[in-house]
């Protein structure tokens, strides 16, 4: 496992969350975001299904990984506040799909189109 450094970290109390960006020291390529939210949750004492995980980078020429976090105080507010997709990220490859089938709008039946017209 990598190390966790803290680049940044800001305590948002307008949105309920806490700003974290975060540099995992030779976690490129190796740290799944599953695996990085375990890290997180553990390193902050702070349940799993309060971390989102909003983006991973790698850096050019470096094993390093930046991630932005943002670790939530109101569970509520992480549906008002990110979108869907975020979440859906986070899920098993199994799991992703369905979801996004869930997401998308469904077709209006024949009769329903002619009648707007």
């Amino acid at each position: 496992m990598s190390t966790i450094e803290i680049v940044n970290d800001n305590q948002n109390k307008l949105l309920s969350r806490r700003e974290i960006v975060l540099n995992f020291k030779g976690g490129s390529g190796f740290i799944t975001r599953k695996s990085a939210v375990e890290a997180i949750s553990t390193r902050f004492g702070v349940p799993k299904e309060s971390v989102r995980i909003i983006s991973m980078q790698g850096k050019f020429g470096m094993r390093d990984l930046e991630a932005q976090v943002f670790v939530y105080s109101d569970m509520k507010q992480i549906k008002k506040q990110l979108p869907p997709y975020l979440e859906i990220r986070e899920l098993p490859k199994e799991e992703r799909k369905k979801a996004r089938e869930a997401l998308k709008p469904k077709p209006a039946p024949p009769g329903e189109a002619a009648k707007k017209a």
